[in-house]
């Protein structure tokens, strides 16, 4: 559920963030089951947000991704674009007092951050894209407010993220590698995976496709005599093939009845993604958590939750035989198949948003009490 009311104390968290909630994408999912995360484990959070393009609601928003737990939402239009070349003034001359008080504050925006830095507001950075902030000159923005002490910790969402960090001198306290995860609830009563179904197997993707993301992967598996592909997102590059079953974009919370038709679930991620070199996909923790066989493209950020033979297969991205041979491999060894989905499937327990909520928990809150005792 929403809440909007202003409370008079204190919030011991608080989130800003640009997640346009109308658009049912990966970093507006994230960001909230982030904060209902925290409220899970009895953490204070409020989330701002700019509005949102639609009349929907935010509750049916909400409901639509699964959220259960209360989750204290503030819409502020001092956080639209337009704010943003001049520092979003309008939402800090609101919030700025409230934002001084927080005993964390927290973004993943670096147009955020940056802001904040200016206003002069302590806070902590969750980073995705390493390579975007190098690309668009952020990094060494983020890295003097560090040195200025504007900006706390560092969230790098995977190692090779964190590595980034550690190079350019951050002190490894202040580096908290912290993936993203699944909602363990919405995968409580799937239907065991079924080794019989290797036979004919039903393969899917779930979320946009595209040639960075593994099309030409798909469409090779497709082509395959007894193999079913199913694509549940958005195509956004067209097939070469009309044998990829196209399901589209459905609410978040329907997701876990979609994974448990699958007799194996693929994530071919291309090396030239733009994003490739740190990423931590929903996905592949949702995955693993539907107890299914995964097949993975071979990359450093993947390859950090994923072993080969151990909880899925790592395979060659470019090399759509290669793909090919992992499903054989599956097909003629479904006692292997079951093994590596029952290790993922236990594994995955490791990366709920509660897990992740407790993290940051116990750095940040935890952290900031101690400085203000002291």
């Amino acid at each position: 559920m929403a809440r909007f009311e202003s409370p008079a104390n204190p919030i011991p968290f608080v989130y800003v963030s640009r997640a346009r909630l109308h658009r049912p994408r990966a970093n507006v999912i994230q960001t909230i089951k982030t904060v209902e995360g925290l409220a899970r484990i009895g953490v204070s959070a409020e989330l701002f947000v700019p509005p949102w393009e639609g009349s929907r609601s935010a509750q049916d928003i909400l409901s639509d991704l699964g959220v259960a737990a209360p989750v204290c939402i503030r819409v502020e239009n001092g956080l639209r674009t337009f704010w943003k070349p001049f520092a979003f003034a309008s939402f800090f001359w609101r919030h700025k007092k409230r934002l001084q008080n927080a005993l964390a504050v927290y973004t993943r925006s670096a147009a955020l951050s940056l802001a904040l830095m200016k206003h002069g507001i302590p806070h902590s950075f969750e980073v995705h894209d390493m390579a975007a902030l190098q690309r668009h000159g952020l990094l060494e923005q983020l890295l003097q407010g560090f040195a200025k002490g504007l900006i706390h910790h560092f969230f790098p969402i995977s190692r090779a993220a964190a590595q980034g960090l550690l190079e350019r001198g951050v002190p490894p306290e202040r580096v908290h590698v912290c993936p993203c995860g699944a909602d363990l609830r919405l995968f409580r009563n799937m239907a065991p995976w079924d080794p019989a179904g290797l036979k004919k197997p039903h393969i899917m993707y779930v979320g946009r496709i595209s040639r960075h993301r593994g099309l030409k992967i798909l469409e090779a598996l497709a082509c395959q005599q007894g193999f079913r592909v199913t694509l549940v997102g958005a195509m956004e590059d067209s097939p070469n093939t009309g044998r990829i079953e196209v399901v589209p974009f459905v609410p978040h919370h329907e997701i876990p009845r979609y994974l448990e038709q699958a007799d194996i679930l693929v994530m071919p991620y291309q090396r030239d993604l733009p994003h490739a070199g740190s990423i931590s996909p929903m996905k592949l923790f949702e995955a693993m958590a539907a107890g299914r066989p995964i097949i993975v493209s071979d990359l450093e950020p993947i390859r950090e939750i994923v072993r080969h033979g151990h909880n899925g297969l790592c395979v060659d991205p470019d090399d759509a035989e290669a793909w090919l041979k992992a499903v054989r491999f599956l097909q003629d060894h479904p006692e292997r198949a079951h093994h590596l989905a029952a290790n993922a499937h236990k594994e995955a327990s490791r990366y709920s948003w509660e897990n992740r909520a407790r993290t940051l928990q116990e750095i940040l809150l935890n952290d900031r009490r101690e400085s203000r005792d002291g």
